[in-house]
């Protein structure tokens, strides 16, 4: 038999002339080979392994060579073979909880199934770390009130107990008054006072008419003011202001100035008389004119007490150790400016005057902190 006859036996080629079925030789166990009219004909044979089709009645594991491999390693995907198109279908199971499905279920969580589940710590220690489990996704809820989460929570922090979140709103004045607005998240230094002197780093705020009359001394660990037949002042002219400081009568009377000052070539002031017996009147000048407006007659022991002014337009309130001792409408004329202090004098007795003055303050003035008449 020559090399060519035997090549067309073995190739099962259509048409290859034969007398009998069995002239018609295929290699491919899954052709059927006829002879019909002295050629050959070929026919594929269904439900056959081999035929390169993976049919209903074959799978993987009863025909790889028609069949693929549908197991994609897996465990949780449901592995087949859809026979109408032809290929593998993994289809991820979701009725039951399975660490690989892609989706973290509620029994799961980042450290139980890193493959589904993600971390939802956002190391922030003022936040709330969850997972929701219907959106699939992290929930990072701020706390309020937390030291940390950049708000200076009202009612919670301050400074003291959270610097992270609060500033020190300190402005290193005295005059201002230092607070923190928890709506804007700003500091406010608002001026609450022209003047505070409580002679322990004493700055010369004072114009002394005598030198000699004055001077600081320590009384009790507390540095105060010792005012000897003096008469000062302290040069700010101001118009509406509380005026307020404590005193000690050691001899002699002693005048509180104040809206003191020149107005058109004349002294104007008025006075506060204090003598041993303590608190004794409201007086006015108005250049010559000296004159008592009103009585006040307040006793008082020989220590420490406190005397405050309150001037707003012509309304004036007296307190002495904060209590009200007058209030008082000045229309005739009223002195609706000036500034403070203080004139030290015998009274008409032979003794050396002498008072002590300490903590005295000048503070800004707002027509509620004044009761009218």
């Amino acid at each position: 038999m020559s090399l060519l006859v035997l090549i067309i036996l073995i190739s099962g080629c259509t048409n290859k002339a034969c007398e009998i079925d069995t002239d018609c030789f295929s290699s491919n166990t899954c052709e059927q080979s006829k002879c019909i009219n002295n050629k050959c004909e070929y026919s594929i044979i269904n439900d056959c392994c081999g035929n390169d089709v993976c049919e209903f009645s074959e799978s993987y594991t009863s025909c790889a060579t028609d069949c693929p491999n549908c197991d994609d390693s897996n465990k949780c995907t449901a592995d087949s073979y859809d026979y109408h198109k032809e290929k593998c279908v993994n289809k991820l199971n979701f009725d039951e909880t399975c660490c690989g499905n892609t989706r973290c279920e509620a029994e799961e969580d980042y450290s139980t199934c890193v493959l589904d589940c993600p971390d939802c710590n956002d190391d922030n220690i003022c936040t709330d770390d969850s997972f929701n489990y219907r959106k699939q996704e992290c929930n990072n809820e701020m706390i309020i009130p937390c030291c940390g989460n950049g708000i200076c929570d009202e009612g919670a922090e301050t400074f003291s107990n959270c610097v992270s979140d609060c500033p020190n709103c300190d402005d290193d004045d005295k005059l201002t008054k230092d607070s923190f607005n928890y709506e804007t998240q700003i500091c406010e230094n608002i001026l609450e006072y022209y003047l505070i002197e409580d002679f322990e780093q004493y700055d010369e705020n004072w114009d002394f008419f005598r030198d000699e009359g004055w001077s600081t001394e320590v009384e009790d660990g507390n540095t105060v003011l010792r005012l000897i037949a003096a008469n000062g002042n302290i040069p700010i002219v101001l118009d509406n202001y509380i005026f307020k400081f404590r005193f000690k009568w050691v001899e002699g009377n002693m005048h509180a100035n104040f809206r003191q000052g020149n107005i058109d070539g004349e002294y104007n002031r008025y006075m506060i008389g204090m003598s041993h017996r303590g608190i004794d009147t409201l007086n006015k000048q108005s250049g010559k004119n000296f004159q008592t407006i009103n009585e006040l007659d307040v006793s008082l022991d020989e220590g420490w007490h406190t005397l405050e002014i309150r001037n707003y337009n012509n309304i004036i309130n007296i307190y002495v150790d904060d209590n009200l001792a007058t209030k008082y409408e000045d229309t005739d004329n009223p002195i609706l400016s000036g500034k403070v202090g203080f004139e030290v004098h015998t009274g008409g007795s032979p003794v050396t005057p002498e008072y002590l003055i300490d903590d005295v303050e000048i503070k800004i003035i707002n027509e509620k902190d004044i009761i009218y008449p």
